[in-house]
């Protein structure tokens, strides 16, 4: 089953920000050096950050599978197995870690003994259901 990532204003709000500070930059370089040409390199540096914005945006989902919880963005996956999560829960507060989510909220798995991995699927309850019994099914 596969779940696409959430998507807020928080990637929005990331991307204007940088589009605002490569805008200013570009501003003050125009005005010290007189020069348009010091657009090209500023504007190739936006676009590629654009595609990589729309990227990660189209690339980030969540697959439960019969044994483990894929997490897919860009080129990354993380291949988390059903026996290995301790548990899985709503994220409260700011959270410092690894991150496939392109959401601000989202939800924490718990897995091994240390590790923790914030997720952002679109159905957070729908996702929650499905994973608690495959972790069940596994169990048994």
């Amino acid at each position: 089953m596969r779940f696409n990532s959430k998507k807020d204003y928080s990637f929005l709000v990331i991307f204007l920000f940088v589009f605002l500070l490569y805008a200013a930059i570009s501003f003050f370089s125009i005005m010290i050096e007189k020069d348009f040409t010091v657009l090209i390199p500023f504007s190739i540096v936006l676009i590629l950050l654009a595609i990589l914005f729309y990227g990660l945006l189209k690339t980030t989902y969540f697959v439960l599978d019969k044994e483990n919880l894929i997490c897919k963005s860009l080129v990354f996956k993380k291949t988390i197995s059903y026996s290995s999560i301790r548990k899985v829960e709503k994220q409260q507060g700011l959270y410092a870690g690894i991150k496939f989510s392109t959401a601000w909220k989202g939800l924490i798995v718990s897995y091994n003994k240390y590790d923790e991995l914030l997720i952002s699927p679109e159905n957070e309850e729908l996702f929650i259901e499905e994973i608690l019994s495959r972790i069940e099914e596994n169990k048994s």
